[in-house]
């Protein structure tokens, strides 16, 4: 747990830092809202938060890939998930600079599931009446429409200062959450049934 919270802070931390850069480079390349009717803003302001999300994203993973426990997480399928976020990061500064119309969002979102696809990263089952597994090219399907309606439904709450980014915490924490005690009843199950238990590191 440490070192999962050693990376939770380094990345709180360096966004932090990288904003106030990020925000001047916005206003110095356009990139900002101005005020409309529908906003509740009531001055011009500065877009490319993602931008300062990625950076200090990135630079975490460069700081804690050699950490014991967080650096397994590194590999083929991390890879496709840090590219397609890539993309997404760039999309999304074009669309806040040029304004791109939805067809060219769409289609440039459909390409980062895509990334997904080839890196091997697909829904395999759905947990109806149980488990549903999937065939390669429905899952393959079900995977970029679902890919489709999160970006588009954090896009379209994205109109108050905190929302999305609270949202998207609190989903990161379940997600989290859910994976870190998956982890723990497999180590509990691999000692009980006395399969590798040399290797089990109680003490993370």
């Amino acid at each position: 747990m440490r070192e999962y919270m050693f990376t939770l802070l380094l990345a709180a931390a360096l966004c932090y830092l990288i904003t106030p850069f990020v925000r001047n480079l916005a206003t110095r390349f356009g990139a900002v809202a101005l005020v409309r009717t529908r906003d509740v803003h009531t001055s011009p302001t500065p877009r490319w938060g993602g931008v300062a999300m990625w950076a200090a994203m990135s630079i975490t993973f460069i700081i804690v890939q050699h950490l014991t426990l967080v650096g397994k997480s590194f590999g083929h399928e991390a890879q496709g998930i840090f590219l397609a976020g890539t993309f997404l990061v760039l999309l999304g500064m074009a669309d806040d600079r040029f304004q791109l119309d939805a067809l060219t969002k769409l289609a440039g979102q459909a390409l980062a599931a895509g990334i997904l696809l080839i890196y091997g990263i697909q829904i395999l089952w759905l947990p109806i009446n149980g488990v549903i597994a999937l065939p390669p090219g429905i899952g393959q399907l079900v995977t970029v429409l679902i890919v489709l309606v999160t970006i588009n439904a954090v896009n379209f709450i994205d109109g108050l200062d905190g929302l999305a980014a609270g949202i998207v915490a609190i989903a990161g924490a379940a997600f989290f959450t859910f994976a870190y005690l998956l982890a723990v009843v497999f180590n509990v199950l691999r000692f009980i049934t006395g399969f590798g238990c040399d290797h089990i590191n109680w003490t993370s």
